[in-house]
C-alpha cells in the first residue's frame, strides 16, 4: 500500500468525520492529494459558482479529470458522501482511488437529532469493499478526458472560483 493510500484509507474518514460533527451536517467533499497534502473541496459551493446547479455527475468526473491534468503530481481521490436507505439507515460513503488503482469503499453509520443535524458517527466502519462495491463515478477517476477548448475554459474557470476555497491539510 502507498502512504496516501493508507492516508486516505485510514486518517481521512476520522478528520472528515471530526468536521461532520462539528458542523452537524454531512456535506458531500472530494479530496486529492498528492504526496504531502490533502485538498479538500465541499460540493456545497457549487452551486455557488455553477449558476445555481450543484456538482452533476458528470461536472464531478470533468473536474477530477481536469485536476488530474492540472496538477500532475496528484496520487489519489477520495469522495465522501451521506446516504439514506430506504429503511432509514444513514452512513456516510467513503470511496478511494488511488493513480496506482488502489481502491477502498467503506460506510461509515452517523445519527441525526429530531432537526436533521448529525449528533453522532460510528468510528467503525458498518461495511467495506468487502462487501460494498465502490461508488461508479470513483471507479472512473483517473480516466483521461479530452476536453473541448469551450470545456476546458469553463473547467479552468469553475477552478479559479473554487481554488481559494480549498481546505489544505498536511498528510
Amino acid at each position: 500500500m502507498t502512504k496516501v493510500f493508507d492516508f486516505l484509507k485510514n486518517d481521512f474518514p476520522s478528520l472528515y468525520m471530526k468536521n461532520v460533527l462539528e458542523h452537524k451536517a454531512v456535506n458531500k467533499a472530494i479530496a486529492f492529494c498528492d504526496d504531502e497534502n490533502i485538498n479538500l473541496i465541499y460540493t456545497g459551493m457549487f452551486s455557488e459558482v455553477n449558476n445555481g446547479k450543484g456538482i452533476i455527475d458528470d461536472l464531478e468526473l470533468y473536474l477530477v479529470s481536469y485536476l488530474v491534468q492540472k496538477h500532475n503530481d496528484i496520487k489519489g481521490f477520495v469522495r465522501a458522501s451521506a446516504y439514506v436507505l430506504e429503511d432509514q439507515t444513514t452512513f456516510i460513503g467513503f470511496d478511494i482511488k488511488t493513480v496506482d488503482n488502489e481502491i477502498w469503499s467503506q460506510q461509515n453509520l452517523f445519527s441525526v437529532d429530531e432537526e436533521s443535524k448529525v449528533i453522532g458517527v460510528e468510528g467503525d466502519f458498518k461495511d467495506s469493499s468487502e462487501k460494498n462495491v465502490i461508488c461508479p463515478l470513483v471507479k472512473n477517476y483517473f480516466e483521461k478526458i479530452d476536453f473541448p477548448e469551450d470545456t476546458l475554459k469553463y473547467l479552468d474557470n469553475l477552478y479559479e472560483q473554487i481554488k481559494p476555497n480549498l481546505q489544505i491539510i498536511k498528510m
